[in-house]
């Protein structure tokens, strides 16, 4: 019987599972196999239909997320070990350009800050962790959470902190930061305070799941949005932006933010700081 589309994915996972963390399993791979459960092109053969069927699909940026990964598996059914084409397919096969969309900006305002930290820290832990200390640390540093997931106990040198990896929810642990450049950010006091209080008994600081962080985050926040008593329903993410712009309050020069951020200094002119507070225009 000729290979499906159903069972040339399955052969994949089979195949990359062993180098990938569970979460990656249940999110952006679990993801693509009901997606390819459902497509009406199962001839492996037809592969740019099966292409063009799923970029016809919605949501968008799912959809080009789940033809990513249709066109590694299609790569890897062509390695000579595997043999199930003597030519990748896909080869010459374009993507559609990416629909253009500026990233959106929320820093969490200075009287709510407190209100949220005080909310994770009400449960001191979930799954025998506080995450109250994770988002402070965020708050302080301007850390990706995958970033601050991938810190090592052996990264920290001089009142100092190395950022060069970062833990994805799709591929695990990467050995490189999401613009693929090693960075140094300073450690205050707070972050200081943070980390005396964090067991050393593990290589990494933050050895916690991730998704877990961001579940626990996202459902003790929702209270506070419904009630109307924080602004937005704050993403874990929204910590670092909060971060960079009150280093820009702070008086601190766009070059330096941009360093410690991770960023380029026209990354940070354009998205933030048009946020950090509110002006009046003066009269001259």
């Amino acid at each position: 019987m000729a290979k499906t589309l159903k069972k040339l994915w399955k052969e994949f996972v089979n195949e990359r599972k062993v180098s990938l963390c569970p979460t990656s399993l249940t999110s952006d791979y679990n993801q693509v196999t009901r997606w390819i459960s459902r497509c009406p092109i199962q001839d492996i053969k037809k592969s740019k239909e099966v292409m063009n069927w799923i970029l016809n699909e919605e949501p968008v940026l799912s959809s080009r997320r789940v033809a990513m990964y249709v066109k590694a598996m299609y790569r890897w059914s062509a390695q000579e070990e595997n043999g199930y084409f003597k030519r990748n397919p896909l080869q010459n096969f374009r993507m559609p350009k990416a629909p253009q969309k500026d990233e959106e900006i929320i820093v969490i305002p200075r009287n709510e800050i407190d209100i949220v930290l005080q909310e994770l820290k009400k449960k001191r832990t979930y799954r025998n962790v506080d995450w109250s200390r994770y988002t402070e640390f965020m708050l302080q540093t301007a850390m990706r959470t995958g970033e601050v997931r991938a810190l090592r106990w052996n990264d920290i040198k001089n009142d100092k902190i190395l950022v060069h990896s970062n833990y994805t929810l799709t591929h695990g642990l990467k050995n490189s930061t999401k613009t693929n450049k090693r960075r140094w950010v300073p450690l205050n006091k707070k972050c200081t305070d943070i980390l005396n209080k964090l067991p050393q008994d593990n290589e990494y600081i933050f050895p916690w799941d991730r998704v877990a962080f961001q579940s626990f985050f996202r459902k003790k926040l929702k209270p506070l949005y419904r009630d109307s008593i924080i602004s937005h329903l704050y993403r874990p993410y929204d910590c670092r932006h909060t971060a960079i712009s009150h280093w820009i309050e702070s008086g601190i020069p766009i070059p330096q933010v941009a360093s410690w951020a991770g960023n380029t200094s026209e990354v940070i002119f354009k998205h933030y700081c048009n946020v950090t507070q509110d002006y009046e225009i003066p009269i001259i």
